[in-house]
C-alpha cells in the first residue's frame, strides 16, 4: 500500500474551445515493459493508494467522476472529504473526524470484491495486521467498520509526505548516508512485524512513506500489509493458495517468485533490492515479462554495484550488504533483521561490517580494495584532557623523576658492557615470517578459505583465524599452513604479488591437519590479525512454512 498522499494534477495543455468536457475514464493496467533507472512499476494487484487517472488525447488529464463516498459520514464520526488514491482492492478517501477535526484515510473496499470472501479476509487481515504490531514506524490502524451497502472500509492515520518511490524519481540516486538512515528505520518497523510472526511479502519503495516526525525528516512508514502473511492463526493459511505468488515482481524474493514458502526472510530479500535501488538508480533485475524478471530472482546472480557505470564509487561495506541479503538461499542472507540492522549500524560508524568478510570468502564474486581495512575508521576513544590544578599532580611528577632515574641508571649499566655483549644488545630483534620490522616496505595478503567456518592459518607458529592480512615483507616470502577441521590441510607461499587469496580445502573422510597446525591450533593464544575476526555464523532454522507449495518446484530444496 503506498502513502497516503494527494497526487498533483498535471499543469493542462492548452485545448481547443469545442473540446469536450473532461470525463474520468479508468486508465488500464498498461503491459509490464522494461524498467529503466528511475522508473516506477504500475501493479494493479497491489492495493496503492496513487490514483491512477487518465488521460485525453492531447495529453491533459481526465477529471474524476463525482464519487458517491464524498460528503458521507462513515461511523458517525468521519466525514469524508475527498479520493486520495486507488488500487487494486480498493479506494482511499482523505476524512477529518467530525469532533476533533483530525484528519484521516479510509480505505474502502471495492464493491464488486464485497462480496468475495477471500478478498474481504485479506482486507481485514491487513488491518489486523498492521494494528497489532504496535512499532512507530508502521502505519496505525485506528478503526474499522461496514457500510450500509455491505463495503467494509478502515481508517488509518493520514501520512503528508513523499513515498520513497517519489523520492528516488525526483532524486535518482540517493546519499549513502540518508539510504542507511532508512534502512536502519525499516529493519526497526519490519523487526516488530516479525516479532509479531507478520511477513509482509510486498516491499517495495511505493509501499514506504517518508514523513516529517518532530524534529526528524524522512521518517519512515510501512505500509499495505494487504498480502502479509501471518504465521499464527488458522485464517492465514486458508487465504493463502498453494503455489500462488503474491507481490510485485521486480522486489520478490526467489522463493516468493517460485510460489513456495516463504518465512521472514522474504522481506532481508525485498529490503536489498530497495537498497540495490537507491545506490544504483535501478532494480538488479528486469525484463519485458513478468516470467522473466522471475526467472531471474530465481537464477540470476546479481550485477556487483561497482561493477555499474552508475556507481563505481559505492563503499564496499555496503555493497556486501546489499548482496548478502540478495541471497538466492534463505540461509544465506542475514537471518534477522536486528541482524542486518547491526552491520547497517557498524557501516554507519565507519566500520566493516560482517557481511565484507562472509562475501570475500564466497566464491570469488566480491573483491575490495587493497587499502580498505587501513581506511576503514575505527572507533577510538576521546583523550581525557589533563586536570589543573590536580592533587595528583605532584605524584606525576615524582613518578617521572623516579622513571628519569632508573633510565640512567640504565644506560650506565649499559656502558659497562662488554663490546660484543654491547653489540648484541644493539642487534635487532628477529621478526616473524608472518611480519616485518616496521622501517622494512611490506605487502598486505588477504588471505581467506572456502568454507571459512573455523578455518585458520599457522605462520611461525601462531595461528590466526581466517579471512586475515598477512604482512609480507617485500621480495621476501611468508609459509603459511591451512587447517580446518573436517579439511585436508594445505601448506602454501605468499609473495606479496597478489592482494588477495581464497583457498578452497577439500573435505577429508578423516580430518589430518599438518603437526605444526595441529600444535598450534592447541597451544597458541595469538590475537587475530584483523581487528574484526569472521564471526561463528549461527543460523536459525525458519519457522515452520505454513504455505504448501502444490506441485511447484523448489528449486532451493535439497537434492534426494
Amino acid at each position: 500500500m503506498d502513502e497516503p498522499i494527494e497526487v498533483p494534477a498535471r499543469a493542462p495543455a492548452p485545448t481547443p474551445a469545442a473540446a469536450p468536457p473532461a470525463v474520468r475514464a479508468p486508465a488500464p493496467a498498461p503491459a509490464l515493459q522494461p524498467k529503466p533507472a528511475q522508473a516506477r512499476t504500475f501493479d494493479p494487484d497491489a492495493s496503492s493508494q496513487v490514483l491512477v487517472f487518465a488521460e485525453n488525447e492531447d495529453g491533459t488529464q481526465r477529471e474524476p467522476d463525482a464519487d458517491p463516498y464524498i460528503g458521507m459520514m462513515f461511523g458517525e464520526r468521519y466525514l469524508v472529504d475527498k479520493v486520495l488514491g486507488e488500487g487494486g482492492m480498493g479506494r482511499v478517501y482523505l476524512a477529518h473526524h467530525k469532533i476533533i477535526d483530525k484528519r484521516v484515510a479510509i480505505k474502502v473496499l471495492h464493491a464488486e470484491l464485497a462480496k468475495d470472501k477471500e478478498a474481504v479476509g485479506r482486507f481485514m487481515r491487513e488491518a489486523r495486521a498492521a494494528s497489532s504490531i504496535g512499532n512507530p514506524h508502521i502505519v496505525d490502524i485506528l478503526d474499522f467498520g461496514e457500510l450500509d451497502d455491505g463495503s467494509t472500509y478502515f481508517v488509518m492515520e493520514f501520512l503528508a509526505g513523499l513515498s520513497l518511490g517519489q523520492l528516488m524519481e525526483s532524486r535518482g540516486k540517493l546519499p549513502v548516508d540518508l539510504i542507511l538512515d532508512i534502512a536502519i528505520q525499516l529493519c526497526d518497523g519490519l523487526a516488530g512485524a516479525h516479532a509479531r510472526e507478520i511477513v509482509h511479502r510486498d516491499l517495495k519503495p511505493d509501499n514506504i512513506t517518508l514523513v516529517t516526525h518532530g524534529a526528524q525528516k524522512n521518517f519512515c512508514k510501512i505500509l499495505d500489509f494487504g498480502i502479509a502473511k501471518v504465521s499464527s492463526g488458522t485464517s492465514a493459511t486458508k487465504l493463502t493458495m498453494a503455489g500462488a505468488v503474491f507481490g510485485t515482481p521486480h522486489y520478490m524474493s526467489p522463493e516468493q517468485a517460485a510460489g513456495a514458502a516463504v518465512d521472514h526472510r522474504t522481506d532481508i530479500y525485498s529490503l536489498g533490492v530497495m537498497m540495490y535501488e537507491m545506490v544504483s538508480g535501478e532494480t538488479p533485475f528486469n525484463a519485458d515479462n513478468f516470467m522473466g524478471i522471475l526467472t531471474q530472482h530465481m537464477y540470476k546472480a546479481p550485477v556487483p554495484l561497482r561493477a555499474l557505470v552508475t556507481c563505481p564509487d559505492t563503499p564496499p561495506g555496503l555493497e556486501a550488504v546489499i548482496l548478502k541479503c540478495l541471497s538466492k538461499k534463505p540461509d544465506g542472507r542475514y537471518q534477522t533483521m536486528e541482524e542486518l540492522a547491526e552491520d547497517l549500524q557498524t557501516l554507519k560508524a565507519g566500520g566493516v561490517p560482517k557481511a565484507v568478510h562472509e562475501m570475500m570468502a564466497r566464491s570469488g564474486n566480491f573483491n575490495v580494495p587493497a587499502d580498505y581495512f587501513k581506511s576503514a575508521s575505527r572507533a577510538v576513544l576521546p583523550a581525557t584532557p589533563p586536570e589543573r590544578g590536580s592533587r595528583r599532580s605532584p605524584i606525576l611528577w615524582i613518578a617521572l623523576v623516579v622513571a628519569g632515574v632508573a633510565l640512567a641508571a640504565f644506560f650506565v649499566l649499559r656502558q659497562s658492557l662488554s663490546g660484543d655483549e654491547a653489540a648484541a644488545s644493539a642487534s635487532p630483534a628477529p621478526t616473524s615470517a608472518g611480519s616485518a620490522p616496521s622501517a622494512a616496505p611490506v605487502r598486505e595478503v588477504m588471505l581467506a578459505a572456502e568454507p571459512s567456518d573455523g578455518a585458520f592459518a599457522v605462520i611461525d607458529g601462531t595461528r590466526h583465524d581466517l579471512p586475515a592480512m598477512v604482512k609480507v615483507p617485500e621480495g621476501g616470502k611468508v609459509t603459511v599452513e591451512l587447517a580446518r577441521p573436517g579439511s585436508i590441510g594445505q601448506t602454501l607461499t605468499l609473495d606479496g604479488s597478489e592482494v588477495r587469496r581464497v583457498v578452497k580445502l577439500q573435505p577429508d573422510a578423516q580430518p589430518t591437519v599438518t603437526a605444526a597446525a595441529s600444535a598450534t591450533a592447541a597451544a597458541s593464544s595469538a590475537r587475530p590479525v584483523l581487528p574484526l575476526p569472521l564471526p561463528v555464523k549461527t543460523v536459525r532454522p525458519p519457522p515452520p512454512a505454513t504455505t504448501k507449495t502444490g506441485d511447484v518446484v523448489d528449486p532451493w530444496g535439497k537434492k534426494k
